[in-house]
């Protein structure tokens, strides 16, 4: 997974000082979590366009790669789980899931979504479209 984890490095390089992993299982899920900590200390003002952007290329970039044989080496299962799963509990993150997935999208996954990130976050979220 050291492609996943030098795009993660290379698209967000104020996580990069934060990460001292190697090349173990881990890291993308590691990873994905520094940039969603570090997205979630930020005020709503300094999510950018530029930043907006950044995050739905980096979306589009994951959902784009191969898929892999399990959840340690499928970019877009460590993506929905360690990255936009963790959106829907702070108000700073959540305007930024209408940029990831479609109003359509959400809804015809909102049994898996209410089931993992909770149905009052999940309406939150819905809220934001």
């Amino acid at each position: 997974m050291k492609l996943l984890c030098d795009e993660i490095v290379r698209r967000f390089p104020e996580i990069g000082s934060h990460f001292h992993g190697g090349d173990d299982e881990d890291s993308p899920y590691v990873l994905m979590h520094l940039v969603v900590s570090w997205l979630k200390e930020l005020g709503p003002c300094d999510l950018t366009p530029e930043l907006v952007q950044r995050v739905a290329d980096f979306g589009k970039w994951c959902e784009d790669q191969p898929r892999g044989e399990n959840a340690r080496n499928d970019v877009l299962t460590i993506w929905v789980v360690g990255f936009l799963e963790e959106l829907f509990d702070s108000d700073v993150t959540r305007p930024l899931i209408p940029h990831l997935v479609s109003k359509e999208t959400l809804i015809n996954n909102a049994e898996y979504l209410k089931t993992w990130v909770g149905p009052e976050d999940y309406q939150a979220a819905l809220g934001e479209y």
